[in-house]
């Protein structure tokens, strides 16, 4: 009886015969397919490009990560220097942009099913195509999921590594997410909770390693490049912020038009979670650019209610949009600036990122002027 992986093997070399991972790449063809050619690879095949062609032989990977392309590269390079003329590839059914890129980077040849490809061979052939994404993942089988660490409640582990960059046991996040518990509650005027449970912090720390985010030193790990990694979840976030958005709501403001006397006249109004974000979190620690919308977390229904309520006057400053957080974590480090509660500059950061435009320059400004420096002196 055919195994699981020899029949994800066979769908992989089918989908080669059937130009999957070339499709629409005018003048591009693939023939000549062989299964298991010559030990230790899984199939060959001759790729064609115009009048350039070229021996491919592919190793087959189901979910190759970041990690597993680091271990088996040197040996792929080894490959590429005995032999000149042919290329070594990985095959799979989909490559994420984490690992295109580290491949890319590392000298790695590629395709996949989504039609991502990166074949070169100096002085003999080129051919590249990125960015596509993977529409034949249930023709071939594989049914891997690889953990969001960029959402939910699996990004409060991210918060902590990027708050403080340095070198964190599994148990000393697990402390830290509590020790926030009690810091933030007294600081929002309600109970919060961001505990994690020490197994889900453990896979968490696995994706990321899988990513190569962070690194291990013995039982802990360290984030070597901080910035890379916040880059990588704002773009995550940014995917889904308008979608987070629907969940939000416009007021008239009639409080004011500075952060502190907007706060100021909540703080007597409002019961409950609330702090500032985006551009008004920012003003108060990196001057940019004049508000144009307040926007504002909130911690309950009720304190949105309340606020409708409030706003029913005519406006006097910045429109105000409030925000129910899609995880309690985005109110994770939030402080107070003066008597102004708001998010941490990672969150805000976040959230100038997704908004874009001129809220783009202003986040670069925030990482470079607020967040980088307290990276620097961690």
């Amino acid at each position: 009886m055919e195994t699981q992986e020899a029949q994800f093997e066979r769908r992989m070399v089918d989908a080669l015969r059937k130009q999957v991972p070339v499709k629409d790449l005018p003048g591009v063809r693939i023939a000549q397919v062989r299964q298991e050619p010559e030990r230790p690879f899984d199939v060959s095949f001759e790729l064609t490009s115009g009048k350039n062609r070229i021996l491919v032989f592919a190793e087959i990977k189901q979910a190759p990560s970041p990690k597993l392309l680091a271990e088996i590269g040197p040996w792929m390079q080894r490959m590429k220097s005995l032999k000149k003329d042919a290329a070594f590839a990985v095959l799979a059914p989909s490559l994420s942009s984490q690992a295109q890129a580290y491949s890319v980077a590392n000298g790695i040849d590629f395709l996949d099913l989504a039609g991502n490809v990166s074949i070169q061979v100096p002085g003999k052939f080129t051919l590249q195509r990125l960015g596509r994404r993977n529409t034949e993942r249930n023709q071939t089988g594989d049914s891997s999921r690889s953990m969001n660490v960029f959402s939910g409640r699996s990004s409060r582990v991210l918060r902590v590594l990027l708050e403080k960059p340095k070198t964190w046991s599994l148990t000393d996040i697990s402390k830290e997410l509590n020790a926030q518990t009690q810091r933030v509650g007294g600081i929002v005027r309600q109970s919060m909770d961001f505990g994690v449970s020490q197994g889900s912090i453990s896979k968490v720390l696995s994706s990321l390693e899988e990513q190569l985010w962070i690194r291990r030193q013995g039982s802990a790990v360290v984030v070597p490049e901080p910035r890379r990694l916040l880059v990588e979840w704002a773009e995550k976030y940014k995917e889904r912020y308008r979608w987070r958005l629907r969940s939000s709501f416009e007021v008239p403001n009639a409080f004011g038009n500075a952060v502190t006397e907007i706060s100021e006249r909540l703080q007597g109004q409002v019961q409950g979670a609330y702090a500032f974000t985006g551009a008004a979190a920012a003003s108060l620690v990196a001057p940019f650019v004049e508000l144009d919308r307040v926007d504002i977390f909130l911690g309950n229904a009720e304190s949105g209610a309340r606020l409708r309520e409030l706003a029913e006057g005519q406006s006097t400053g910045p429109k105000l949009r409030l925000i129910y957080p899609y995880d309690a974590g985005v109110f994770l480090y939030c402080r107070r600036e003066g008597k102004v509660p708001i998010v941490s500059n990672l969150q805000a950061y976040l959230d100038l990122y997704a908004r874009g435009g001129r809220d783009l320059k202003q986040a670069d400004y925030l990482l470079s002027n607020a967040i980088e420096p307290r990276w620097r002196s961690a």
